[in-house]
Order: C-alpha cells, then structure tokens, then sequence
C-alpha cells in the first residue's frame, strides 16, 4: 500500500478493499439466511399469512473521495554548531584537568611501594660476565649506553645507524 505515492490513489485502493470485502460478506450473510430452514413454532393462535415480498438487491452508492490535508513541508535539517577555538580550548583544559585529578586521586589511594631489587639497575663498576674481551664490542655498548642515556635525558627515542646497531 506504501508503494502508491499519491495519496488520493491510497484512498482509492483502500476504498475498492473495503467495498469488496463488504459486498462479499453481504452475500455469504445472505447464503446463510437461504440455506437456514425456515421452521417457525405453531401457535394456538391464529397467525396471519405474510405478504410475499420482493426484495431487490440494494445497489451500493459510489463512495465519495474523502476530502484529505496537503502532507506538511518536511522541516529543514538542522546544522550542527562548530564550537568555536575558545569553547574547544576550554573544553580540552576541563578534561586534562579532570583526568589529572583522577591520577592525583589514584596517587593517593596506592602507596609507592618500593622496586624489587630484580627491577633495580645494576652499579656500573660490575664486570659483564658476557665476555669482555672484544674490544670492539665495548666500543659498541659504550657508545649504546651514551645515546640511551642522552636520548633519556631529551626524552627521544634512540636513533642508531645502520653501522652501530647492536644484533
């Protein structure tokens, strides 16, 4: 019913529908009426004989187009709001705020526990126990102790050439 778009066609459809499901039980009302055995009970009394009627089929009015309201004018879409550089600056200020007060609150609550000597670094006079006999391996772990410090301290990641990488 959907699939017709004007509306007085709707109407229309819907109007034959209904005509054609009332004719129809109509005549299945008066099937039954036919069918049904016409047994009267008899009376004492006298009865007066009923005059034959003819009943002629009532003929159905053409039903006239329901008067219906022009469909309203969709409303136009609404445009989403851009905030503005000051609202988004703000809003990114209110939530670096909350979470830093949600880390502070967590801070509280947990105690700093103390690392576990596994964890700890190690002194640095210890003698690796690898072997230190190549020359040019020390060359190569100093140099990658220097930069992993430095690229600590800069707060980098380490960046080491093709010729100084550690395999």
């Amino acid at each position: 019913m959907n699939e017709i778009i004007d509306p007085e066609d709707q109407l229309a459809l819907l109007q034959n529908i209904l005509n054609s499901a009332l004719h129809t039980i109509r005549q299945q009302a008066e099937i039954q009426l036919r069918q049904q055995p016409t047994y009267q009970p008899k009376l004492i009394t006298k009865t007066i004989p009923k005059a034959k009627s003819v009943s002629k089929p009532k003929a159905i009015p053409k039903p006239k187009k329901a008067p219906y309201a022009a469909a309203p004018k969709p409303l136009p879409k609404p445009k989403p709001l851009t905030p503005s550089p000051i609202q988004v600056k703000n809003q990114q200020q209110k939530s670096q705020q909350e979470y830093a007060k949600t880390v502070q609150k967590t801070l509280a609550k947990a105690p700093v526990k103390p690392m576990p000597k596994s964890l700890q670094p190690l002194p640095g006079n210890i003698i690796s126990p690898i072997g230190s006999g190549d020359p040019e391996l020390e060359k190569k772990l100093d140099f990658a102790r220097r930069q992993g410090e430095q690229n600590r301290a800069s707060g980098s990641e380490p960046h080491l050439s093709h010729k100084n990488q550690l395999y």
